[in-house]
């Protein structure tokens, strides 16, 4: 009798990272369409609870399912039938998180996790009895069943995050409010599209309950001359990952007023807003995004490293 096997050893998620994936645009995870039917295709999104399944044609290529909530708002999956053949190559993996062309988001330098415990994959005939909850909004099934018929059903649901940090935007235009909550964390905020953003209220490496140190209000790049060297970096690329990005402005510092902020153009496929936060401070950051105008595009260009 075939028995599950829950593996967590680096040997077996690098087995599964090392997996033939078939490279991706970011356009993928920009589907305005998400499934509201209980079948899945090979590769799709799911931004709704209820039971998906999905069963093989009989292919070796590898899957995912990408999950995605309301910025405070985390993933629960369960499964409820499973029958992924060891012996043939079958492996499933939920990932907590997206990861797209080896690039992952959360980064691996912003997530409470290391990376060996995001993974957790499986194969048998037994459906995992643990159920599944992701540290933001987003996670992931991947997956390769190359045995005609075999397949799995999930129950995916939604539960609340008391403190959202790292968010997967699910509009290209809007409000956010960042917050460290006291906390000494990264949290990054990943808006798949060109992107304007603007600055609404800023209060990083400022305030806090641990220091009485007075600071002028304003913004300003030199960052490391503040005690806990906090800061906010604007960031944009074509992968998930903004360690693999390109900074396109830093700033700390106390300001509420919208006419002394600044807006930055964000050019590339992948908009990120990341605050840095030492613990030492109660930050927050308020911010406006929308897409590119014309005017936009045609004085800024197409980034180079885009």
């Amino acid at each position: 009798m075939k028995i599950l096997i829950a593996v967590t050893c680096l040997l077996e998620i690098g087995l599964l990272l090392a997996l033939p994936y078939k490279k991706h645009k970011l356009e993928l995870l920009k589907r305005k369409s998400r499934s509201t039917d209980d079948f899945i295709p090979c590769t799709h999104m799911v931004s709704s609870p209820g039971e998906y399944w999905y069963q093989s044609p009989g292919s070796n290529d590898v899957c995912g399912l990408y999950l995605i909530g309301q910025p405070e708002q985390l993933i629960e999956i369960q499964f409820t039938q499973f029958d992924i053949s060891c012996e043939t190559g079958g492996l499933l993996a939920v990932f907590d998180g997206w990861e797209l062309n080896n690039q992952y988001f959360p980064g691996v330098e912003d997530h409470s996790l290391p990376m060996i415990e995001r993974y957790r994959t499986f194969c048998g005939e037994e459906a995992p009895k643990t159920l599944y909850i992701s540290s933001q909004n987003v996670a992931l099934i991947q997956f390769r069943i190359p045995q005609a018929g075999e397949g799995f059903k999930v129950k995916v649901g939604f539960g609340i995050n008391p403190q959202p940090c790292n968010v997967m935007a699910m509009t290209t235009e809007g409000v956010f409010t960042m917050k460290n909550f006291g906390l000494q964390r990264n949290c990054t905020v990943s808006i798949i599209n060109p992107v304007k953003i603007k600055m609404v209220n800023v209060d990083v490496s400022v305030s806090g309950e641990r220091t009485s140190i007075k600071r002028e209000t304003g913004l300003t790049n030199k960052c490391t001359d503040f005690g806990g060297g906090d800061y906010v970096q604007l960031l944009d690329g074509s992968g998930l990952d903004p360690a693999y990005m390109e900074t396109e402005a830093v700033f700390c510092g106390q300001e509420s007023s919208t006419d002394k902020t600044f807006d930055v153009v964000l050019g590339c496929q992948n908009s990120v807003v990341r605050m840095v936060s030492s613990g030492k401070f109660y930050n927050s950051l308020t911010f406006i995004f929308w897409p590119l105008s014309q005017h936009d595009i045609y004085d800024s260009g197409v980034p180079g490293h885009c």
